[in-house]
Formats: C-alpha cells, structure tokens, sequence
C-alpha cells in the first residue's frame, strides 16, 4: 500500500480541522526570515577604534606629562599639616624587617596547608594587582607629590611614635668583610638602621628614585639648607645624617648595584657611606602607612631623637617655612642630647664626692668616739 500524498494529508486535515480562508491561504505559504540590513558604521568622532574600519584614527597617544598635570576634572587635594604624631607602635629591634624567611620546613608545611593563611595571602595580592602601576606618577601632579605639611612644633616625646627598623647594604665596602659568609641576603653587608640611630638624633631621609632625592635636597642639601649643614656639622657627637634608599624592583635594583654605587660613594666621605642603606626587601605596607610614605615615588625627611622616636616629619619639595622649624626642631633635639650627655658625665664625679664626704664624716665620728 502507498504512502498517501502530501495533498491527501492536507486535505484530510482541512475535514478535521475546518478554518477560514485567510488561515488556509496561511498555511499553504512557507515564511522565511528576512536578511537584516547591515549596520551602518559608527562615527568617527565616537566609539574604540577598530582595525577592520580605515576610517576611524586611532587618538594621538598623549605623554606622560599629560598623565601627571593637573586637569579640571580632578578632585581637589590641599595637604594639611601633621595633627598627631606618626610611626610604629613598638621599638624597632635588630634584625627586624630583614625581609627574609625564618621559617623551619615543618612551619613551612603547616602554612602551606592552612586554608586561611592562603585566603589572607590572596587578600594580599589581590591589592597588590589591583593597585595601578602608575598611580603615584599620576598623582605627583598634586603639589609635586606632597601628602603632608611639616609640623611647626616637636612632637612631645611621651606621645612620638616610633621609626621602624629597615635592614640593608651600605656603601662602605669594609663594614662587613668578616660576615661575608652569613646568609642576610646582602653577602655579609646587611646592617640595621636602629643600631646606626641608637642614643644619636638623626636626620632621616627615605628616597626611591632621582625625583625623590632632589625633593630631599630642599630639605638638606648643601645649596639649598646650608644651614641643616652648618648645625650638623658642629654637633658630630650627637647629631648625623642617614639616607635610605628603597627599591623593591629586582632589576632597578641590580643596575643600581652595577651602575650606581661608585658615584654615590665618591659624593660621600667613608663616615657618610656606612650611614647610606640600600633597602630591597622587608618594608611592608603597614610601615608605609606608619610613617606616613604614602607615595613612593615622592622623598621624605624625618628628626629622630636618640630613642627612635619621630618628633618632625616632612616630605617632596621643602617651603621655607618647613626648614625654620626643622632647624629649631634639630637644635632643640641637640641640646637636650648634649644635657643628657653632660648629666651622664657629671653623675660618676657627684657619687664620688657624696663618698668623699661621707667618707670624712665617719672618719671624724670615729675620732670624736675615740
């Protein structure tokens, strides 16, 4: 037996299934979809450029000096002097800061299976990826990178906080020919910045690049501040000068080694050159934030007194107003260093004489016992 037609089929529907005219004219018609139009292109003046269209031009690219001047549309930033003291919490302690790993294999293992050390090391990276690489170029164009005004006054001893400890390299080539051998991670030259600080008051500048050290010039180059110079240089028993360099970067770091070091050490004398640390690892971004280094393509400038405290901080291009009271600040810190100096020297000479008359008052009951 055949198949029935497609006509017999739509015509056993039809008796099944009466309808209208208009459906029936409908179903007995195949409908197909319509080619759409092609998009017109989009304008030239607006939309991301595209390679497959030859009219759009790409924008010219624009200098990065455009990137760090500052435009209408950018938010307004005055920065304000310092309203409370700035630092660490703690005392630094030798050895801190080293940026190296302590850790037995066993620490090693037990971290490395501790789901929560992962998620805060997750954290960590995560700000670290998310942070553009140009910002603090970028935002050099507010007041040269300026994040604080200098505070007038000292902090009061009993309120400052402390400078961390930061553990590198100095430029004297001599300081650690016998700790060659030891594993610091600077071939035996590594040194702590709070034994070359301890008991002196210090002016402290932090720098990472040329740009930062010719805003720490204003402060205390020898053209720009004779003055700082001047008073540092009479008082050598208790005031000094320490510069720390940091560069995390492991290239910048290497061409520095290679490229830099013979210059920086003919601009200094052999003292000045074991007070130079070149710092590559070990400041975490909590020191950052403690002591106020906020950009870290800008230079900053610290007065530590002789127990790590900061009692004046500034930072980029010094005001005129900043150098009269980091100079008073300096000269107050060192004449307080020097009565302390002289106390200490005079307390041995008091005791002496306290015996001295005790001594001749029991000779002369005894006599008078006699």
């Amino acid at each position: 037996m055949k198949a029935p037609s497609p006509l017999c089929l739509h015509s056993l529907r039809l008796l099944a299934f009466p309808c209208s005219r208009e459906s029936t004219s409908y179903l007995q018609r195949r409908c197909y979809a319509s080619i759409p139009d092609k998009p017109p292109p989009p304008p030239t003046s607006h939309g991301p450029p595209t390679l497959r269209n030859p009219a759009i031009q790409r924008p010219p690219p624009r200098p990065g000096s455009y990137l760090r001047s500052k435009r209408d549309d950018d938010e307004e930033f005055t920065p304000q002097p310092l309203s409370r003291p700035i630092g660490m919490p703690q005392p630094p302690q030798p050895g801190e800061n080293s940026g190296l790993d302590q850790r037995t294999l066993r620490q090693k293992r037990d971290d490395f299976v501790d789901y929560d050390k992962h998620l805060a090391k997750r954290a960590s990276m995560k700000q670290q990826i998310i942070k553009p690489y140009f910002r603090d170029w970028s935002n050099m164009r507010f007041h040269k990178g300026k994040v604080f005004v200098a505070n007038e006054l000292l902090f009061r001893a009993r309120h400052a906080l402390f400078f961390p400890n930061f553990f590198g390299r100095t430029l004297n080539k001599g300081a650690g020919a016998a700790l060659e051998t030891a594993g610091d991670g600077y071939g035996g030259l590594g040194r702590d910045t709070c034994e070359a600080m301890a008991g002196k008051v210090s002016v402290v500048s932090v720098v990472s690049n040329a740009w930062a050290q010719g805003q720490v010039d204003t402060f205390c180059g020898a053209k720009e501040n004779a003055k700082l110079v001047e008073v540092l240089e009479g008082a050598k028993d208790v005031a000094q000068r320490v510069e720390i360099n940091l560069e995390d970067n492991l290239l910048k770091w290497w061409v520095l080694r290679l490229f830099g070091l013979a210059r920086l050490r003919r601009e200094r004398s052999l003292e000045q050159q074991g007070r130079y640390f070149l710092v590559r690892r070990g400041v975490s971004d909590e020191m950052k934030e403690g002591i106020g280094l906020l950009n870290d393509k800008g230079g900053y400038v610290y007065l530590v007194d002789g127990e790590h405290k900061i009692r004046w901080a500034g930072s980029a291009i010094a005001t005129e107003t900043e150098k009269a009271s980091m100079i008073a600040g300096l000269q107050r810190l060192i004449s307080k260093a020097k009565g302390e100096k002289s106390t200490k020297g005079q307390k041995p000479r008091l005791e002496e004489a306290v015996a001295e008359v005790v001594g001749v008052e029991q000779k002369t009951a005894a006599a008078g016992g006699v």
